[in-house]
């Protein structure tokens, strides 16, 4: 994804206007339906000490889901089939694009999901939708369907526990500049294997 130093590649702008695009219609959706321009918080009375905080509770969350994740990935062959389409389809974003790509996908989608679309629809509704934006175009990535479902409703419940967006946000950035930085920097586990352990040579 990136073409020359400094210089953003179509695919990083085609990706960060789209979701640019998503942050306004969860921002003005909520803001028709609430009558009300705060979409960061549940209760507009809360305090902002109770806002500044609640994105450690995210951070924790986010750094627990990858451990999880890792330790399948020891396991489960889809995780490493999943990890070489992610980075075939990716290819070597550089890290400052990981950080966009990161950060505007964590912000626009939990305004959308859980700022807007969970006070319209609920908790059940939203993840389903929110799974429903992260369908490929492979049966590869169903496990990553099923995953983001999962998520969805974590995500939510994390809102619904903490009263605004901090702790869903922050913990969907970390585990997306993790995931990224991951995918895009180490080869599957598959492959990392028969490199350290090369078909034996045939005799002559």
């Amino acid at each position: 994804m990136t073409e020359g130093k400094g210089r953003p590649t179509p695919q990083a702008a085609t990706v960060a206007g789209f979701y640019a695009l998503v942050l306004l219609v969860g921002f003005f959706w909520h803001a028709v339906a609430e009558e009300s321009n705060d979409v960061w918080r549940l209760d507009a009375a809360q305090g902002w000490v109770t806002v500044l905080w609640t994105p450690l509770v995210g951070v924790f969350f986010g750094l627990a889901v990858v451990r999880v994740f890792r330790a399948l990935d020891r396991r489960y062959r889809w995780l490493w089939e999943l990890h070489r389409e992610f980075r075939d389809l990716l290819g070597r974003p550089s890290i400052r694009e990981i950080l966009v790509l990161a950060g505007a996908s964590s912000l626009a989608e939990e305004v959308l999901f859980r700022g807007a679309m969970l006070d319209a629809w609920g908790v059940w509704w939203s993840s389903v939708v929110f799974a429903g934006l992260h369908v490929g175009p492979r049966r590869t990535f169903w496990p990553w369907t099923a995953s983001s479902l999962l998520l969805g409703l974590a995500l939510g419940g994390l809102t619904l526990l903490t009263g605004n967006l901090g702790a869903a946000v922050a913990a969907h950035f970390v585990i997306n500049l993790l995931n990224l930085y991951h995918i895009t920097r180490t080869p599957p586990r598959a492959e990392a294997a028969e490199v350290a352990s090369p078909a034996p040579a045939q005799p002559l």
